[in-house]
């Protein structure tokens, strides 16, 4: 996963273009998302590029993907039923 700041040093485009290198973002994920890429591109609003390292916010953002439960599945849907571990 790639997270950036929207108020940080790096400018947006290079930011997309980093995350198409990676091979995100080149095509729709499809209606079952069976074209989702396994990375993910993160820019979370409100944080500075000093502040990634720090922000609770980022921690929010890319815990779940750390955790595996960036399955792919829609923010609404839940895998199988069961609620994500904490």
């Amino acid at each position: 996963m790639l997270a950036f700041g929207d108020a940080d040093m790096l400018r947006p485009e290079h930011e997309v273009k980093f995350y198409q290198l990676l091979g995100g973002g080149l095509k729709d994920a499809g209606w079952n998302r069976e074209n989702l890429p396994a990375n993910r591109l993160a820019i979370v609003p409100d944080v500075t590029h000093y502040e990634t390292g720090s922000s609770p916010r980022v921690a929010e953002t890319v815990l779940p993907f750390l955790s595996g439960h960036g399955s792919g599945k829609g923010a609404g849907e839940k895998s199988e039923g069961k609620a994500p571990k904490k």
